[in-house]
């Protein structure tokens, strides 16, 4: 019985057709040997599909806007824009606004420019408008041709003297900027302190006084449009 169990285990592998196990294995002629391995097609299609290569879409961002319509050179508005991108959600936006020392340049061009070039012609009220910036305030104080204040009382402009004995008096309604600069304009117009009487003004000659004057070395004297001779030298 021994022997036939033998015989049985030895004949059994000539009918196998498939054996799974180590390809190294030294399998007899004619054996064939099933390795489990199966192939498989993948197609790529469009650019970014294929492993390696730049993604199709581009990655979100939230670009900022062009601000458009400004206005040219000669525009006051000034444009602004951002764009903020986090993951999957961003925003972008744009905005204008206005520039007031371009918009002050502007009136007083217009104000000042004479009515021929297109202008109003009114240059005083053009230096008024520049005048309600404290660094023009403080740089008209300084050349000596401080910004126009009116005299109720007798409907001049105060210049000169008068203008600052006005902005001592009350400096913060008339002088712009004095919070800001209080120790310069303290030590400008002698504020708190007592202002000392102005030198007397030199004899200016009077217009007439100038038409009538005598001029060239034939002492010939001008009144209106009318010549007259001089006299005669007299000897002795």
């Amino acid at each position: 019985m021994r022997w036939i169990a033998c015989l049985v285990l030895t004949v059994t592998p000539a009918f196998a057709q498939d054996i799974n196990g180590d390809l190294n294995t030294n399998i007899g002629a004619g054996a064939t040997v099933d390795s489990n391995n199966t192939s498989e097609t993948i197609n790529y299609n469009g650019a970014g599909s294929s492993p390696g290569s730049q993604p199709a879409n581009p990655v979100m961002s939230a670009v900022a806007p062009t601000m458009m319509g400004g206005g040219g050179n000669d525009s006051c508005l000034i444009p602004s824009s951002t764009g903020i991108q986090v993951t999957l959600f961003g925003v972008s936006s744009g905005s204008m606004e206005q520039d007031p020392e371009c918009n002050r340049r502007k009136d007083a061009r217009l104000l000042g420019t004479p009515q021929a070039s297109g202008g109003l012609g009114l240059q005083v009220s053009g230096i008024s408008v520049m005048c309600q910036s404290a660094q023009v305030f403080r740089a008209m104080a300084l050349a000596n041709t401080p910004c126009p204040i009116t005299d109720l009382t007798t409907g001049n402009i105060l210049i000169g003297r008068a203008a600052y004995v006005r902005m001592r008096e009350n400096p913060d309604v008339f002088i712009v900027g004095y919070r800001q600069d209080q120790a310069f304009w303290d030590a400008l117009l002698l504020i708190g302190q007592e202002l000392p009487d102005a030198p007397p003004e030199p004899e200016r000659e009077s217009l007439s006084d100038r038409f009538r004057r005598t001029s060239g070395a034939d002492n010939i004297s001008i009144r209106g449009n009318r010549t007259r001779d001089p006299e005669p030298a007299t000897t002795e």
